[in-house]
């Protein structure tokens, strides 16, 4: 897997929409958790679930497309 170009599979438009609205949303989870805890309002304990689970979410899809690209990549070099 070291012949891999990952600049160019981060280059990717989907992989650049989902590193662009999955880590605000990784940092809107881990805030709402702390300022939850802190502050004590558990409101935010739902805020946080529901983003926790969204970042979730966009990370399985971020892996998902990083290994489809870099299969799709390495079978064009086996293929040249």
């Amino acid at each position: 897997m070291s012949s891999l170009d990952r600049k160019a599979i981060r280059a990717d438009k989907w992989m650049q929409r989902f590193m662009k609205t999955g880590i605000p949303v990784a940092v809107v989870s881990v805030l709402s958790l702390w300022a939850g805890w802190l502050l004590k309002i558990p409101a935010l304990g739902s805020v946080f679930m529901i983003t926790a689970s969204t970042a979730l979410v966009i990370g399985m899809l971020y892996n998902i497309r990083f290994v489809i690209l870099s299969v799709r990549q390495i079978k064009t070099k086996q293929d040249d």
